[in-house]
């Protein structure tokens, strides 16, 4: 019943054009969104739903025909208007496209559409290459730069960059490019090399900030010129898991356990710990927004639980060969989804659990999905 009525949500969102964010007319989620419609389109090929395949390659050739002169693939389209971030751009909408369109073309084995955007995929990559500025391996995000636009992480952002490790996989393996699967290892190895402690005697990229960084037991957010951001990022570590980097798997779980009892329930925080008032980096916080203020402790991305990022860890978490914590986590949303009402909000507070944000939202009905593949 809840796997049918997630469906509808997406089904719903299907245009024209591609997968919007949410079939609902709110701020500017009635758009095509690179990195919802990727990650919406991917849960679809999961679950062999080929209505959502469709729509995914809408959603692909929608975003190429608006690819910008540099590479840049736009964070939205409406109609025949593209934006590629307000403030800031959006790095992590060019690797989503990417991946999006790799991931179509060989689960399709679409051999008309690899020909006819390897041009676009390859100027991506090239764009991705020059957001390393100093061409030593790691693409650089400025604040605001990826899904979380209104939140403190910067620089060399964990999250984007396992996500390019995944695009040069993915067009490594679709064309068949030795060379992208070189810098594919490259990515993996410099990630694992500088986002957790470890025995390995390579250079690292900030040697004085790497030193004076504490072991955690996940890998951390981001590393910047003025040192490391120690915070757990949710997604960025559910995708490393997904793609096999490697981690200590029984540490990273005890930390779920711990995180879990702290907030007395299985809807994770995005990010932890939570920024408060008076807290150094709540000053970053509190003028980045675009519509209203929405980074209270524990809402939104301060905090706050977001669905489609769950997904991603069950996802990851199931493929390494751990059950419990996504059978628990799965057990949790449902019912939440069945005591507090199943339109798929945007994310829930983990102080009182409250549905917030936008309604109908593709994000956290593909959340839903694949927290059961």
């Amino acid at each position: 019943m809840l796997k049918q009525q997630a469906l509808e949500v997406i089904y719903q969102s299907i245009s024209e054009q591609g997968i919007l964010a949410s079939s609902e007319q709110r701020d500017n989620y009635a758009r095509v969104w690179s990195r919802d419609s990727m990650m919406t389109g991917i849960a679809g090929i999961l679950m062999q739903n080929q209505t959502i395949i469709d729509g995914l390659e809408k959603s692909i050739l929608t975003l190429a025909k608006h690819q910008a002169e540099n590479g840049q693939i736009p964070s939205n389209v409406y109609g025949e208007k593209a934006s590629y971030g307000t403030l800031v751009g959006r790095t992590d909408a060019t690797i989503w496209w990417i991946i999006g369109a790799c991931e179509y073309i060989e689960h399709c084995k679409n051999d008309s559409l690899k020909n006819t955007i390897q041009h676009n995929i390859y100027n991506a990559l090239s764009c991705l290459k020059t957001w390393e500025f100093n061409q030593r391996g790691l693409l650089y995000s400025p604040l605001g730069g990826n899904w979380a636009d209104e939140y403190v992480t910067s620089g060399y952002v964990l999250y984007d960059n396992v996500l390019r490790y995944w695009a040069l996989k993915n067009a490594a393996k679709v064309y068949d490019d030795s060379d992208l699967a070189m810098q594919a290892a490259a990515t993996k190895k410099l990630i694992e090399n500088n986002f957790r402690k470890n025995s390995s005697h390579e250079t690292k990229y900030h040697e004085t900030a790497y030193q004076k960084a504490t072991e955690k037991p996940y890998l951390w957010a981001s590393l910047n010129a003025n040192g490391y951001d120690e915070r757990f990022d949710l997604a960025g570590n559910a995708l490393a898991v997904l793609l096999g980097f490697e981690l200590d798997m029984d540490a990273f779980t005890h930390f779920l356990e711990q995180l879990n009892s702290e907030f007395k329930h299985w809807m994770l925080p995005v990010f932890y710990p939570v920024i408060f008032p008076g807290d150094s980096d709540w000053k970053l916080l509190e003028n980045n927004y675009s519509y209203q203020f929405k980074n209270e402790p524990y809402h939104f991305h301060n905090g706050g639980s977001w669905p489609i990022y769950l997904g991603w860890l069950c996802l990851g978490l199931k493929k390494r060969g751990f059950d419990e914590i996504p059978n628990k986590i799965l057990s949790q949303y449902e019912q939440l989804l069945e005591e507090k009402g199943t339109r798929f909000k945007e994310y829930y507070s983990t102080d009182q659990l409250l549905p917030l944000g936008t309604d109908q939202l593709c994000f956290s009905a593909s959340g839903y999905l694949l927290m059961t593949v």
